[in-house]
């Protein structure tokens, strides 16, 4: 079992087939390194909503917010826009009129902040710096023409 775990090894050979793979291995380690400060910042957010979630929703909801794990896992689903209308629909059918309000404007302000907003800032980084090199030479480039034209208005 373990040479054919060893076997399986060869399959990551085909990797430098792949034109420019170390240009962009460099690419994702530079955007590892970038977005580790905003992935421990989700992951924090992450967090405190899961344990505020279940402290509010255990009793209502004991199969999605029953423990810290379960919320985890529920409030990431709806943080990821899976399970955003189907989780507080349940869970405002448990309450009144005016409680059942305030679950699904919590709920909204979840999608909103970690859903469209966290994710999306998460990932605009994190594509941001892995593209960031192209920018660089761009920059260079924009400086080599500028100092050409600053010579050539020099010369007149």
């Amino acid at each position: 079992t373990v040479l054919r775990l060893l076997r399986l090894g060869k399959f990551f050979r085909l990797f430098r087939f792949v034109p420019n793979i170390d240009h962009l291995l460099d690419g994702i380690k530079r955007a590892l390194k970038a977005s580790v400060f905003v992935f421990v910042a989700f992951f924090l957010y992450l967090f405190i909503i899961s344990i505020l979630s279940c402290a509010f929703f255990k009793g209502v909801s004991p199969e999605h917010f029953g423990n810290p794990l379960l919320s985890l896992y529920s409030t990431f689903k709806i943080f990821t826009i899976e399970g955003w209308f189907e989780l507080p629909e349940l869970i405002a059918a448990q309450y009144g009129a005016v409680a059942a309000f305030f679950v699904k404007m919590y709920f909204i302000f979840l999608v909103l902040t970690g859903g469209i907003f966290g994710i999306s800032l998460v990932n605009a980084i994190f594509v941001d710096e892995l593209v960031s090199d192209n920018n660089d030479a761009v920059l260079k480039k924009l400086d080599e023409i500028q100092k050409e034209l600053e010579e050539i208005k020099n010369k007149k």
